[in-house]
């Protein structure tokens, strides 16, 4: 069977636990060495948890590889990477509400400890599934550019939106944490696109200005952003997760109503925000 060479070039240490796994799977687990592993499909799913480690010696297999088509979407699967990478070691319970529960405004589940609702969780699985569609008449050689559909701050700041509403429709008094978990399967989305959703584009002199939405529908952008901003008001915590590499950030939003509850549960400990000016 063909195989090939990769080497690792980032250190293990720190890492998750299944990175670190990983990468003695692949037969690494050491800064600059290099070993043959078999071309198969296992092999390059291994890589890909790992791919901010290593190297792909082979440059032309590293690039026919790179832009892989995604597997099929399953949101069972980011279900229980939700409940076994973040809330099953803090011994948090995710709950999917009843057929008779549900309706377009429910999220997704409750957030259960020692069998009580301690919070809400919404999940919303960004994917960019544009970039692999071949564009219709092209042919052999030829090279099509083609421009982003979508500014990735105006697709999440939809997903916030719907999330608003979900958690009102379970929550309506802001009683309990509300936390929205991105599981992200877009190559093209990061972080940065959420802040840039939640705080907008920094001005010059300091503070933020309105991010652009591009919603043809939308005769002032600006009402659009001031509606996101409302909306992740009802939002007290934001998770991005990267399921190709397993791992997980943060995102604190100012001024959430119940951030220290939400950072309880999860063990995190809340930004040191500026106090209220009482003059």
């Amino acid at each position: 069977m063909e195989t090939f060479k990769i080497q690792q070039t980032g250190s293990s240490i720190r890492r998750p636990r299944i990175q670190r796994q990983t990468l003695v799977g692949l037969g690494l687990n050491r800064m600059g060495r290099t070993v043959d592993v078999l071309n198969t499909p296992e092999t390059w799913g291994m890589i890909w948890k790992v791919r901010h480690l290593v190297r792909i010696v082979d440059q032309d297999l590293f690039e026919a590889h790179r832009l892989e088509r995604p597997r099929p979407w399953q949101e069972g699967s980011d279900a229980i990477l939700l409940q076994q990478r973040i809330f099953a070691p803090r011994k948090l319970r995710l709950q999917r509400f009843k057929k008779a529960e549900m309706n377009d405004k429910t999220p997704d589940f409750r957030l259960l400890k020692d069998g009580v609702v301690r919070g809400y969780c919404e999940m919303k699985s960004p994917q960019d599934r544009w970039i692999y569609q071949t564009p219709p008449g092209l042919k052999q050689g030829e090279i099509v550019e083609r421009a982003r559909e979508r500014r990735a701050a105006a697709i999440l700041g939809d997903f916030i939106l719907k999330a608003a509403q979900q958690f009102d429709a379970a929550n309506p008094e802001h009683e309990l944490p509300n936390i929205l978990a991105f599981v992200n399967h877009a190559p093209g989305k990061d972080p940065i696109d959420l802040r840039l959703a939640l705080e907008g584009k920094a001005v010059p002199g300091g503070g933020h200005g309105w991010f652009i939405f591009d919603d043809p529908h939308e005769p002032a952008p600006a009402n659009k952003q001031k509606r996101v901003w409302e909306a992740a008001h009802k939002i007290d915590l934001f998770l991005w997760v990267d399921p190709k590499i397993d791992s997980w950030v943060p995102r604190f939003p100012i001024g959430a109503k119940r951030l220290n509850e939400a950072c309880e549960l999860l063990g995190l400990t809340p930004p040191c925000l500026p106090k209220p000016s009482t003059s």
